[in-house]
């Protein structure tokens, strides 16, 4: 058989023959009355290339600095109605004389008895695939009434130095961006510093909006793996732009964790409370920056978990939440964080205080969750009675009694006392 074999290869005659005969008959097809020239389907190649190019520029697809300007206008024109309802809000100093009026004591007051209305994607306009990282939509989700923003925090490459910027990545990487562009975390922390406090640096009309002087809080969600410089850069970011608004050094490394969920929410007044979901190394100059973190209790419980709650651990997980800060979120991740597809009450009913929604999903959910009696008005919202903590004040020392001064300090002889001679 071997001596069967052809010294060179060759292609099958038959595959040979069948390719030869298309050849020939596109040639030979006749220009006009019976078909089209084979250069037609050139052009007809090309114009379909065109037009999905085309396609594609309108619907966004292409990363170009003319898209995202053009989405970036989309999003504000459609979200400025949060900006336009800026001053229709109350602020927590009005929020917190309603309750006194409505009898509520200030014991009532401390800083677990409150719901926090909060912002999951606070710096991406959404849904992620071919969503856009803004300051803009930092800005809006406060003038929308948020004192909690999530910021999703990434590793830049080497050549930038590991600089922390804010997208949303596809599931399981760490480079595959789903948003159609990224920006800086210091741009981030920029539109905090301009919209967010009141203050020198604030935008012009910030300190007149209701929440000017309301506490916030801001969560840096480390994603992927960042590296030291990530974080020593964070601290940077943060101390250009919220500095004078930290708390003082007994809450740095988070070391008044403990105290938080009993301080009176008025404590937190001009400040701004910084959390993590992850520590950063040793000696990093961003631990002093850290207030709350993760701790034996959960800094984060998934809508999935809290509707998983037996009803025989209620109870015990109440009162756990009642002493720990929480958060309930929609992972960006999950098909679901475009959209607020799970509902925040059953969060609330455990008492978990930053219920994060995505405001720029126009659902029921949301519309539920910017109802007048939730977050619509103000940004915070007392618990019920049966789920609060009651500050106990310590009553001072009283003063020893003036009398005894005329007696040498010494007291009265009880009655019945036959004092020695």
């Amino acid at each position: 058989m071997a001596d069967a074999l052809e010294a060179g290869p060759r292609l099958n005659p038959a595959i040979t023959a069948l390719f030869e005969g298309a050849a020939a008959a596109v040639k030979s097809r006749p220009a006009a009355g019976g078909g089209l020239p084979f250069w037609a389907y050139i052009l007809a190649a090309i114009l379909v290339y065109l037009c999905l190019s085309y396609y594609g520029k309108v619907y966004w697809t292409l990363e170009t600095p003319a898209n995202i300007r053009t989405r970036l206008r989309t999003f504000t024109d459609k979200f400025n109605l949060y900006g336009d309802q800026r001053s229709s809000r109350r602020s927590l100093t009005q929020y917190l004389e309603d309750l006194r009026k409505l009898g509520v004591p200030d014991t009532s007051f401390a800083l677990t008895n409150f719901y926090v209305c909060s912002a999951n994607t606070a710096a991406t306009f959404t849904p992620v695939r071919d969503g856009l990282a803004s300051p803009d939509a930092v800005r809006l989700a406060l003038a929308a009434g948020a004192r909690y923003l999530d910021f999703s925090i990434w590793s830049g490459g080497a050549t930038t130095g590991h600089a922390p910027f804010i997208a949303e990545m596809d599931a399981g990487s760490k480079w595959r961006r789903l948003t159609m562009n990224e920006i800086s975390f210091r741009a981030a922390m920029d539109a905090v510093k301009s919209y967010g406090m009141a203050g020198p640096q604030a935008a012009a009309d910030t300190s007149m909006a209701p929440y000017a002087h309301d506490p916030l809080f801001i969560m840096l969600r480390f994603m992927g793996s960042p590296k030291p410089e990530t974080f020593d850069k964070v601290a940077d970011a943060l101390n250009k732009t919220i500095e004078q608004f930290r708390l003082d050094f007994t809450y740095y490394k988070g070391r008044g964790m403990d105290r938080f969920f009993k301080t009176p929410i008025t404590e937190f007044m001009d400040k701004v409370i910084v959390m993590t979901n992850l520590y950063p190394p040793d000696g990093s100059p961003l631990s002093d920056y850290i207030n709350i973190g993760p701790r034996s209790f959960a800094l984060e419980m998934s809508p999935k978990e809290i509707l998983g709650t037996p009803a025989t651990n209620r109870p015990t997980v109440v009162a756990k939440i009642q002493q720990n800060l929480v958060v309930t979120r929609s992972s960006m991740e999950e098909p679901q964080g475009d959209t607020n597809t799970w509902d925040f009450a059953p969060a609330q009913a455990l008492g978990v205080h930053f219920t994060a929604m995505n405001f720029w999903s126009q659902d029921a959910n949301l519309a539920a969750y910017r109802k007048p009696e939730m977050f619509g008005v103000n940004s915070f919202k007392i618990k019920p009675a049966t789920m609060r903590y009651i500050i106990e004040y310590i009553r001072p020392p009283a003063l020893p009694d003036p009398s005894l001064n005329a007696r040498d300090g010494r007291p009265n002889a009880p009655p019945g006392i036959i004092m020695p001679i």
